[in-house]
């Protein structure tokens, strides 16, 4: 069940829509660490049952073509041999072109496992069989090197809605340097006099530079929006 209410902390003055997971997290055991990670993207606290599911949702909200997110958004059966066994997904993520996109989130060991892989593999083609887009992400994948710091560097500016003042900041650096120019991060801090300024930018996608190398004042930017969708790689 889904329903609107209205947000407040980060996310006040928003509308948001509030999701029941299908399978309610447990509470933390042992030293598997379980929360909450504050999605721009869905506009409120999604629940993850462990870090590397954190980890993937921070691709999730830099990924412009994700539009909502739900964990554990149902329960689900399959087949495997003559049994039928229950399932509930990691996430759903909505797309911009409306269709609907199933994750699991695996440790690239456990893919590795014959019976894992071989039960994914059921899941999969059962899901497809009904419809369902379904892909695994491993740690392989979402805690690629530079990438994963950069997002979580970039994400408490990813917070902060975009504002008018931004968009005048913009204006200026495009005023100054020219459409589709190219200079560090230091260098438009230094016209701007601003560094968090520049971080906005970034993480709004409204300028563009390589998240697979580390972000510093060294980095170089084009003034362009990074339009590209986000590619998930799928692991099975």
């Amino acid at each position: 069940m889904t329903y609107l209410a209205h947000a407040t902390g980060p996310w006040s003055g928003w509308q948001r829509e509030t999701h029941s997971p299908a399978r309610q997290i447990v509470a933390p055991t042992g030293t598997i660490i379980r929360g909450n990670f504050p999605s721009v993207t869905a506009r409120r606290m999604v629940g993850f049952e462990q870090l590397l599911e954190r980890d993937a949702l921070y691709l999730f909200d830099f990924a412009p073509q994700v539009v909502d997110i739900k964990e554990q958004p149902f329960k689900f059966r399959y087949a495997m041999g003559n049994k039928v066994r229950r399932y509930t997904p990691d996430y759903a993520l909505t797309i911009s072109d409306g269709s609907i996109l199933i994750v699991e989130v695996k440790p690239a060991r456990s893919l590795a496992r014959p019976d894992v892989n071989e039960k994914l593999q059921h899941i999969r083609d059962a899901m497809q069989r009904q419809g369902h887009e379904f892909i695994v992400l491993t740690s392989d994948t979402i805690r690629t090197p530079h990438r994963l710091d950069n997002l979580k560097q970039l994400h408490r500016y990813l917070r902060r809605p975009f504002s008018l003042e931004d968009r005048l900041a913009r204006q200026q650096l495009l005023s100054h340097f020219g459409h589709n120019s190219r200079a560090t991060i230091g260098e438009l801090a230094q016209e701007l006099g601003n560094l968090a300024a520049i971080m906005h930018l970034v993480a709004h996608r409204l300028v563009s530079c390589d998240l697979d190398q580390p972000v510093t004042t060294d980095t170089v930017i084009t003034l362009t929006e990074q339009g590209a969708d986000y590619v998930f790689v799928n692991s099975l």
